[in-house]
């Protein structure tokens, strides 16, 4: 199975998560400045954001590669392996 995020899609998830952080997460005015100033940088069309939705589409594919099994044939039959 694979999972491909758009730029969009990445972006969106992306907003979404800064801003849960800075409306409900215990964090300095500092630390808010920050993650605004991390939005701005990938916004979208910008080559941050495709640097980034790049690692996200890595890390996300892992992550469900890592999840299921896969059955291979070794030796005249098959084994249920963890790929």
């Amino acid at each position: 199975m694979i999972v491909y995020l758009e730029e969009g899609e990445a972006w969106s998830m992306m907003m979404l998560m800064s801003a849960i952080a800075m409306d409900n997460a215990d964090i300095s005015d500092e630390a808010k400045h920050s993650l605004r100033l991390w939005q701005a940088e990938h916004k979208e069309g910008t080559q941050a954001l495709e640097e980034l939705t790049e690692a996200m589409n890595k890390a996300l594919n892992a992550h469900i590669d890592a999840q299921f099994m896969r059955r291979v044939k070794r030796k005249g039959r098959y084994e249920t392996v963890r790929k």
